[in-house]
């Protein structure tokens, strides 16, 4: 059985619980609640999404059946694509709507031309800032990836570090993707540095938000960033599908199909030859 399958098996959300009530305001609770699914199902990219060097492989579950994790792949000038994943804190509903703020955001800023993109997720900040409650923040990873010449320019503004992986012969380097601000929404005085990598051909970027490292065990011990590293330092030649398959088994595998506690996303990009 597919990772994916046993996640919609085992991990339980919101709708099911409700399931079980069959008063009017639960069954409007309830359809209420599916059509905020589709709506946010359709915020995010689709599966068949081609980009010119890159191979690309998602998965998103929320921990309720609507939540506050957030990934794009965003068109720019020719062969540019902005990359984004974040993390709202909390879960549900408000969440959902912060999320939708955030990606309606960083798309219409988008849209203008940068030099920069700490100059743009500085204005994003703006943005969530003026129009979200002082308690919800989020944290955004946020790169512009030029096709034609690999480079990777980046804004880690306080998401996971994400991580990108190069084999060399028979040694590997891992290069993590380090914060250089603080989450979007959370303070009034916020500065992002800009950072780039020049990526080449067979290196492979993970992106993920804490539901995958947190995930917890019956002794609530968290998998942890240094377990995922070490599976990804063992999947070389794999392609993003079954590095996202690998990473799904291994964390069921660990929590022993317990119930899953935070929204979670995993979006893995490999550089491939544009020619082949």
């Amino acid at each position: 059985m597919k990772a994916t399958a046993k996640l919609r098996d085992y991990w339980w959300n919101d709708s099911e619980f409700l399931a079980g009530s069959d008063s009017g305001f639960h069954r409007a609770l309830r359809n209420d609640l599916e059509d905020a699914k589709d709506i946010q199902k359709a915020f995010l990219p689709k599966k068949d999404l081609s980009i010119p060097g890159l191979a690309c492989e998602t998965f998103y579950r929320p921990v309720q059946s609507i939540g506050g994790d957030y990934y794009d792949f965003v068109p720019l000038q020719v062969d540019r694509w902005g990359i984004a994943i974040g993390d709202v804190c909390g879960k549900g509903i408000g969440a959902a709507l912060l999320m939708a703020s955030l990606q309606a955001s960083l798309r219409a800023q988008a849209m203008h031309a940068y030099s920069d993109p700490s100059t743009l997720v500085a204005d994003v900040d703006r943005l969530v800032l003026a129009t979200s409650p002082k308690h919800l923040y989020a944290s955004l990873f946020y790169a512009e990836y030029d096709a034609a010449t690999r480079m990777l320019q980046y804004v880690n503004a306080g998401h996971n570090a994400p991580i990108v992986l190069r084999w060399e012969g028979r040694q590997y380097r891992v290069f993590r993707l380090e914060p250089g601000g603080t989450p979007l929404g959370l303070l009034e005085l916020s500065h992002f540095n800009s950072q780039a990598l020049q990526l080449e051909i067979g290196d492979v970027l993970v992106m993920y938000t804490d539901g995958i490292t947190d995930a917890e065990n019956s002794e609530r011990v968290w998998w942890g960033q240094e377990r995922l590293e070490k599976l990804l330092r063992g999947c070389r030649d794999c392609t993003p599908a079954q590095i996202v398959g690998r990473v799904l088994d291994e964390v069921l595998t660990f929590t022993k199909d317990g119930p899953q506690r935070d929204d979670m996303t995993l979006v893995v990009v490999a550089v491939k030859d544009q020619d082949v």
